[in-house]
């Protein structure tokens, strides 16, 4: 075994230990739920920065394109478990997209039991829920007395997802593991939901503040620098971002009037976006109509992606409903990966209020969640069994996951799935969506922006309800600051990736080839990207730059 081998496998013994949820996508048995706690984010810090002790040994340069990889994909993993002990309390740990109970609910709904040890396996897991349940708790209350508290409105979004989950608990039950199960959820979860959600709508509100924003926070400037740094995996500026959401925002809004002439409007700009926010014809009558009209742009995309890979996932795909629990806190959804026990992927939309939830950019959403975006490049990665468990499951790097996924929405047009001019349309404000996110989310934290400033400003630009305005104002300001900011980024350096290889290679460029360079070796950070389609390319020097380019931006 490499050096670099050696150290990948000390780290996925480590993951397999403490990560519940990457042995569930893996298929493995979960032994353990680990709570939120200090004291376990000091540990997985310790363990990394001897992983980062041990890459320093490791000379990069005689690595191969798969190992440099590899080691990348070390240093990135490895520094983020540092910054999670770093910003410990900083964290947003209970809030609707980062809280680490979202996906509980599907372990225990797919666990399998295969034998009488399984049973008590499951009864353990039960507790260990409601020993998470009270470490939040706890971590909230240590949040407080450091005045680090929600702003007011997302504390009520918290408390209508925590009494969601409380709620949905009798599904917890399972006839194989006998009253064992049911002691555990009626005597040990069931009350400490019952004492976060006591504390979250009581004594937890005392000092919440109404301003949004983690510059509001001890240290959160410098915490929102380090995030944006994490999720777009480049080192850039806010201001740099927020200054080219602006300028996004003007060349779309330029693309949207082409398309107002095109259909020859009887109107302005401003009458044309409220006609394509409020026109019956992009509404669904119900929930299951809005994911018909899902699956018909689905099978349109699906009838020509084969002419753009030289290679497809084999895990099926579809769509469903977001669990109605989530549908006041997340505004579209999220696709949810296949795993042994459920081999399908997932787009789980939110629909549930069918009649303030535009379908016009469908077409462009569901190539980003599914084919060719999210679903081809999460199950490409896991299918891959030549690459390194840190490589195969991992896909923190949001800068590439998102950055893919808005690629591949792009790539709709020369996939013929926009020919409708309604559907250019959709794409736009898709386009628009994440070209605005660079402007309120760094307005909102770092740069001054009041929630209602940073409203304002998507309603002139998007058609979104004032429903999903107020859940995606949220979500940008205190759910998962920075996040948002990924999309964009990585959209555009995988542009730009491809322009400068169509023109060095000229005839001799393969757009089949060029997408199994950029999602045929799993997630990585943009610079690692732009190093691995240099070297694969054997266009080094022409993109020796692309870093310190992008990176300036």
């Amino acid at each position: 075994m490499s050096a670099i081998a050696a150290v990948a496998e000390r780290y996925r013994r480590h993951q397999t230990e403490t990560n519940w949820y990457l042995c569930m996508q893996a298929g493995l048995p979960v032994e353990e739920i680990r709570p939120v706690s200090e004291e376990n984010a000091e540990s997985n810090a310790r363990f990394c920065r001897g992983i980062l002790d041990d890459l320093k040994e490791i000379a990069f340069d005689s690595l191969d394109s798969g190992e440099r990889l590899t080691y990348r994909a070390l240093e990135f993993y490895a520094r983020g478990e540092i910054g999670e002990q770093t910003y410990f309390w900083l964290q947003s740990q209970i809030t609707p997209y980062s809280c680490p109970l979202l996906f509980l609910p599907l372990l225990f709904k797919q666990f399998r039991f295969e034998g009488p040890a399984d049973a008590a396996r499951y009864v353990r897991l039960l507790r260990d829920y409601a020993r998470l349940v009270r470490s939040l708790l706890s971590f909230l209350q240590g949040q407080h007395a450091r005045r680090i508290i929600l702003p007011r409105a997302e504390i009520d979004a918290v408390s209508a997802m925590l009494h969601g989950y409380a709620g949905g608990l009798a599904s917890f039950e399972r006839e194989q593991a006998g009253a064992a199960a049911h002691d555990a959820i009626t005597q040990d979860i069931r009350p400490a939901f019952g004492e976060l959600i006591a504390f979250v709508d009581g004594a937890y509100r005392v000092g919440a503040p109404e301003a949004v924003g983690l510059a509001q926070y001890p240290g959160g400037e410098e915490y929102y620098a380090y995030l944006v740094k994490l999720r777009t995996t480049r080192d850039v500026r806010p201001n740099a971002l927020h200054e080219r959401g602006m300028e996004e925002v003007e060349k779309l809004e330029r693309a949207l009037d082409g398309v107002r002439h095109e259909v020859s409007f009887d109107g302005d700009a401003a009458a044309f976006r409220r006609f394509l926010a409020t026109d019956r014809r992009f509404f669904a009558d119900t929930t299951k109509a809005y994911g018909e009209r899902l699956e018909r742009h689905v099978e349109r995309a699906a009838a020509n992606v084969s002419r753009f890979f030289s290679r497809m996932p084999r895990a099926p795909y579809g769509v469903a409903p977001l669990p109605k629990e989530l549908a006041g806190s997340q505004t579209f959804g999220y696709y949810e990966p296949p795993t042994p026990e459920k081999p399908a992927g997932t787009y789980l939309y939110n629909a549930w209020n069918p009649e303030k939830t535009t379908t016009l950019s469908l077409a462009s959403l569901i190539l980003h969640e599914l084919i060719p975006g999210h679903h081809f490049q999460i199950c490409l990665q896991r299918e891959n069994n030549a690459l390194p468990a840190v490589r195969r499951y991992g896909f923190a790097e949001a800068g590439f996951v998102e950055g893919w996924a808005e690629y591949a929405a792009q790539l709709g047009f020369e996939l013929g799935v926009y020919d409708d001019p309604y559907d250019r349309a959709g794409r736009f404000m898709q386009d628009m969506m994440v070209s605005v996110r660079l402007v309120v989310d760094t307005g909102m934290n770092t740069l001054g922006w009041s929630r209602e400033q940073a409203v304002g400003f998507m309603r002139e630009h998007l058609t979104l309800s004032d429903e999903q305005l107020a859940t995606e104002s949220l979500r940008y300001s205190t759910d998962i600051p920075a996040q948002a900011l990924a999309y964009k980024t990585g959209e555009t350096t995988i542009l730009a990736l491809r322009e400068r290889c169509e023109r060095a290679l000229g005839d001799a460029f393969d757009l089949r080839e060029f997408h199994a360079w950029v999602i045929g070796q799993g997630s990585m950070t943009l610079d690692a990207l732009t190093e691995h389609v240099a070297m694969m390319s054997g266009l080094e020097d022409h993109l020796r730059d692309e870093n310190a380019d992008q990176n300036g931006e």
